[in-house]
């Protein structure tokens, strides 16, 4: 793992933790992921991301007649 994403990874655990103790809601946390990943050179599709696109609360299953479901994350 490079410095950026060290970086990355340090300055979102502390955003994190803001949005658990309430300080800052879900949409904002998002904003400031953009913007420090951004700040560190990571692209919008990096893996390393915070954006956990699997975890989601729903997500739509494309293929078949699609749908939607709901996960326990």
């Amino acid at each position: 793992m490079n410095d950026a994403v060290l970086n990355y990874k340090t300055a979102m655990s502390v955003f994190k933790s803001w949005r658990e103790a309430g300080l800052i809601s879900e949409e904002e946390l998002l904003k400031i992921d953009t913007i420090t990943a951004e700040k560190y050179g990571l692209s919008l599709s990096s893996i390393y991301r915070a954006n956990d696109l699997i975890c989601s609360k729903k997500r739509v299953i494309y293929g078949g007649k699609g749908g939607a479901y709901e996960t326990n994350c």
